[in-house]
């Protein structure tokens, strides 16, 4: 892990436990943080097995919402059907693709750990799996 935010240990040990040293948290700037999970598995019916998955780190998290995630190489489904709510932003000197997703963040019951799996919960919902 690099960077300058410190996670809360349940989110440390869940990605070193999923991801072994394929994560890491990058700083542009004093306020501006991001998770970085290299290698993410994408589920079948997209045109890739893995892309980097980027969660940006609101000042204040855990207590602040995380919302969006975002992919680079960008994602594509495999059956050339569109993917509602994509844009593209620039993170950290890199391309990403904005999936813009929202649900009801709890303060003190979700976490960087929810979000990750609400992130492969939304990419097999896509691709009806």
């Amino acid at each position: 892990m690099t960077g300058s935010v410190a996670l809360p240990s349940e989110d440390s040990e869940y990605l070193a436990a999923n991801y072994g040293d394929r994560w890491s948290i990058i700083s542009e700037g004093p306020g501006k943080h991001g998770l970085l999970i290299e290698d993410f598995s994408v589920p079948e019916g997209y045109d890739r097995q893995t892309s980097t998955l980027m969660i940006l780190l609101p000042s204040g998290y855990p207590g602040s919402a995380l919302d969006m995630f975002y992919f680079d190489p960008p994602l594509a489904r495999s059956d050339g059907a569109g993917i509602n709510n994509l844009a593209t932003e620039s993170h950290f000197a890199r391309s990403w693709q904005r999936w813009s997703r929202h649900y009801g963040w709890e303060a003190g019951v979700d976490s960087l750990v929810s979000h990750v799996e609400y992130v492969k919960r939304q990419l097999r919902s896509e691709v009806g799996r």
